[in-house]
């Protein structure tokens, strides 16, 4: 028996089980995108950076909490479309208005940073065309989305109260003052290939 004889049926194995990884790592990533029904818009929003990881995020449709987590993870927003002003509260309050098309799916990406007694928060608009997506691709391929039942948010909306006839009043003296609130305009749309993290080969 030849030396090769000993060698393909080695790299034929070795190819079966890449091609099985792949399909199993599509087949996650094709779960874990959602895409909007016709008639609704569908908004990811993604902490996928560690930095202050303890910290509670609060997140606001307008006057409606809408979720409320720590550390790393993300979770699927479906709304009507039309405008929206989506906002975020840490130790600061994060505004982004949007303009949604129905049938579309969009990204704001949630961004830890350095404040007086705790992280503050900067929501994002996600451009995918400049915007580097390395970790949001890894956070969405990797863990399931987070969900919170009726009884979650009624509780969040019941302990947020005051949080948010603040949150509107600031939003409303930035108005006032014509400060540049963060804009998610209607086309700037994801597909579902936008949240596949493609490993590179080492050369």
């Amino acid at each position: 028996m030849s030396k090769n004889q000993y060698i393909y049926p080695s790299i034929t194995i070795e190819i079966m089980k890449r091609i099985l990884l792949l399909t199993i790592f599509l087949a996650q990533t094709s779960l874990a995108f959602a895409q909007a029904p016709a008639e609704t818009s569908t908004v990811y929003f993604t902490r996928a950076n560690s930095l202050g990881a303890l910290i509670n995020f609060t997140y606001f449709d307008g006057e409606e909490a809408i979720g409320k987590f720590n550390g790393q993870g993300y979770f699927i927003y479906e709304c009507e479309p039309g405008k929206h002003l989506f906002w975020a509260r840490s130790e600061n309050k994060s505004f982004v208005e949007a303009d949604l098309e129905p049938g579309s799916t969009y990204l704001i990406d949630v961004l830890p940073r350095m404040g007086g007694l705790k992280a503050s928060v900067e929501l994002v608009p996600v451009d995918v065309s400049d915007y580097k997506m390395k970790r949001i691709q890894k956070l969405v391929s990797r863990r399931d989305a987070k969900t919170f039942s009726a009884e979650d948010l009624a509780e969040i909306q019941e302990d947020m109260e005051e949080v948010i006839t603040r949150g509107m009043d600031r939003y409303e003296k930035k108005q006032e003052k014509e400060k540049d609130i963060k804009q998610l305009p209607p086309e700037m749309t994801i597909t579902k290939d936008d949240l596949v993290f493609v490993k590179k080969k080492k050369k």
